[in-house]
């Protein structure tokens, strides 16, 4: 009910027109009978489809197809078929790969292309991510995108863990500084996990480093405000040229007399980005931001330059 109520006052963005006027909604909820609720989700992706044959680019959200496959799950044992893992029919896998293969792009016979993108939410129960309808799901989708109880804990939004997350589709960013940057935050989390255990005083000035590089990382570039009329959505252009000049940030050598200093130095760092994040793309305040952090850098003599 809260979706319906509160969709039809968000505005697109783009056409400045209520988001509602082209997006169509069909839902139920866990009282309604089985066969509603595990024909809705087939019922969507025609309707995608419909409009794909028009030539039209459409984004299907499921969520959640959990509550889907406990509805197949529920008619199977009605119709007394032969249950598989955790009482789910047999057929579990065969159904829903064949619901995200209805995704795609096709080419029309008058030359116009159309596409319908189907993004997924699952809900496994205890964060459990071995139960079936999860790994059934990760066999066939080409991104997966994990949540994190203690980055939403942490006020850390999206609350998307970066470290079990994964994508089968080509980066915009550079191969090998993608690779360097997902380096980064794992050995920034070991420290992180390390810190736990030892303490700050037991960690070492590079390893220490390290994790305020990964935190600085996921501050000012894999977080953002949704409520930020800039940085709620960032154009392609804009974010290939601040991740390589965060990735020359990342791949510089910092020296610092002791652990103060070099906290001291990236908070200062990481306050500054986050105002660039909300300056509008190649405007005279995103100009003199850049400009202000080049000058932070260059006082520690780091070399930082934009390639």
């Amino acid at each position: 009910m809260e979706t319906i109520k509160t969709f039809p006052t968000l505005i697109d963005p783009r056409t400045h027109r209520p988001l509602s006027d082209r997006t169509v909604i069909i839902c139920n909820t866990s009282s309604m009978p089985v066969a509603a609720r595990e024909s809705s989700v087939y019922t969507a992706v025609t309707i995608a489809e419909y409009y794909r044959q028009m030539g039209l680019h459409v984004l299907l959200l499921a969520d959640s197809t959990s509550r889907w496959a406990q509805a197949m799950r529920e008619m199977s044992g009605r119709l007394e078929e032969i249950p598989g893992e955790e009482a789910f029919p047999a057929y579990l896998e065969s159904h829903i790969a064949s619901f995200y293969e209805r995704a795609g792009l096709v080419r029309l016979h008058n030359g116009a292309t159309g596409s319908v993108t189907i993004g997924g939410a699952v809900s496994p129960a205890g964060g459990n991510f071995e139960e079936p309808v999860t790994q059934a799901t990760l066999k066939v989708v080409g991104a997966f995108h994990g949540l994190s109880r203690s980055r939403s804990d942490a006020r850390r939004y999206p609350a998307i863990d970066p470290l079990i997350s994964w994508s089968k589709y080509r980066s915009i960013i550079d191969e090998i500084q993608r690779m360097r940057g997902q380096e980064i935050l794992r050995k920034g989390n070991d420290v992180a996990q390390m810190m736990k255990v030892v303490g700050e005083e037991g960690t070492s000035l590079p390893d220490y480093i390290e994790y305020l590089k990964a935190e600085f990382f996921d501050f000012v570039y894999l977080q953002q405000n949704a409520f930020d009329p800039v940085d709620e959505a960032t154009p392609e252009d804009r974010q290939i040229y601040v991740f390589e000049f965060i990735y020359h940030i990342l791949d510089s050598n910092f020296t610092f007399k002791n652990k103060d200093e070099a906290l001291h130095f990236f908070q200062q760092l990481r306050q500054v980005f986050r105002g660039w994040n909300s300056a509008q793309w190649k405007s005279e305040e995103f100009r003199n931001t850049e400009e202000e952090i080049r000058g932070l850098l260059h006082e520690r003599a780091v070399s930082a330059s934009h390639a």
